[in-house]
């Protein structure tokens, strides 16, 4: 058995996908991205964290209140464990890491996100009345589709949704072909995604995470199915500040040693439904700004989340030290542009400190002719903080289903 590889290349053009076995074995696909606001990201952000508030207590209250208190009109309340999260974020731009996939007999290709917050695989199919311009999954030219037809509906963070059917069918993942693999296939999506270059999303949390009761994730099957030796996945997310031709690489099956140096740091996952653990503390220039009690603060390690989300006072603390603000019209923290390497922010997990660069902490300006930046860090009253692409770029992060904890590692840019 194989580790299976997926190669992300950051292109800032075009919509068009190319996948291709390497002549070492290595699967390889194109990643694009899109361009969302930070202001929008905040909105999300905030969201998205009284969410899991929610999910976490047991509750089920709607979070209309919550989205109309923004100006976000028209976000569904969810099922409970179907919240989800907005695209990741690299220092330019934001940005999606996308891989090919293929499912049916003969195989019919589409465009996914890769999404370690949500446990659903859904496609757009030939039905999907408002799906333009994007690869329609037509089940009747399949001849392994297996029929259920019941109802699926999702709604994104972000206000994002899609609404399908869930079928079965066989899923081709690089070399591998996954059998009897549960999706949705896709009549309505929602404007965000009709003007995306993803066709669909295929997520990687726990199956537990899934909005439709009884899901395996395409993880689970791989390894129950004898096609990868371990239920691991592992994420390198390359910033586009090292101007590197591949913009990520998710392995499937293990650990390539290749793309790391120095020890792994592991810490167990204390919510087997998404990829949370907890952490001791968060630094500046190597002073405690928070430290957490025998009680570790909770944390979700999320591709899919833009912005380092934290405490609101552990916020303020660092932005204070920053030198950067809050904007209340807005409600963003900013930064300034010129913001250098003596600015060190750090997370301490399992007693080992680790760094974030500093040219991830800047984002865009906040006007073209401003000297504020917006940051990369965002705020929540939420009792439940989120690692999204501003942390999780500064390492080689490890999924271990195995022993179910998660694992970090200073990378090594290999390929």
């Amino acid at each position: 058995m194989k580790l299976i590889y997926f190669f992300c290349i950051f292109l800032t053009f075009s919509y068009w996908s190319l996948a291709q076995e390497t002549t070492d074995g290595l699967y390889q696909v194109d990643l694009t991205y899109r361009n969302i606001s930070t202001k929008y990201c905040y909105a999300l952000a905030l969201i998205k964290t009284q969410l899991l508030d929610n999910i976490i207590s047991g509750l089920t209250s709607s979070i209309t209140d919550i989205t109309s208190d923004l100006g976000i009109n028209n976000l569904l309340s969810k099922r409970a464990g179907s919240s989800q999260a907005i695209g990741a974020v690299n220092y330019a731009n934001d940005v999606e890491w996308i891989s090919q996939i293929s499912m049916g007999t003969p195989q019919q290709s589409s465009l996914v996100v890769l999404d370690t917050g949500s446990a659903d695989l859904w496609i757009p199919c030939i039905d999907c009345y408002n799906c333009k311009n994007k690869r329609l999954y037509d089940y009747t030219q399949s001849s392994t589709i297996q029929y259920n037809g019941d109802d699926f509906s999702i709604t994104y963070a972000d206000g994002s949704s899609s609404k399908g059917w869930m079928e079965m069918d066989t899923l081709q993942v690089g070399y591998m072909t996954i059998q009897d693999q549960q999706f949705a296939m896709v009549y309505d999506m929602s404007k965000a995604f009709q003007t995306d270059v993803i066709d669909g999303v295929v997520g990687c949390g726990y199956d537990s995470l899934s909005v439709y009761s009884g899901t395996q994730t395409p993880l689970t099957n791989m390894y129950n199915q004898g096609l990868i030796p371990q239920r691991i996945f592992s994420v390198q997310l390359r910033p586009a500040r090292n101007k590197t031709t591949y913009g990520g690489i998710f392995i499937f099956g293990g650990i390539d040693s290749r793309l790391y140096t120095g020890s792994i740091t592991y810490t167990p996952v204390t919510y087997k439904y998404f990829w949370q653990i907890g952490i001791d503390a968060v630094l500046y220039n190597g002073n405690n700004v928070f430290t957490s009690s025998r009680n570790k603060q909770q944390v979700i390690i999320d591709t899919a989340t833009a912005l380092l989300i934290v405490g609101t006072n552990v916020a303020r603390t660092l932005h204070s030290n920053m030198r950067g603000k809050y904007d209340s019209s807005s409600q963003t923290w900013q930064v300034p542009c010129n913001l250098n390497s003596n600015v060190q922010v750090s997370i301490k997990i399992n007693g080992v400190t680790l760094q974030i660069n500093y040219q991830d902490l800047v984002r865009e300006r906040v006007s073209s002719l401003s000297s504020w930046c917006y940051s990369g860090i965002a705020s929540t009253d939420s009792s439940i903080w989120i690692f999204g692409g501003t942390f999780m770029k500064n390492y080689y992060v490890i999924f271990d289903r195995e022993r179910d904890r998660v694992g970090f590692a200073t990378p090594v840019y290999a390929y």
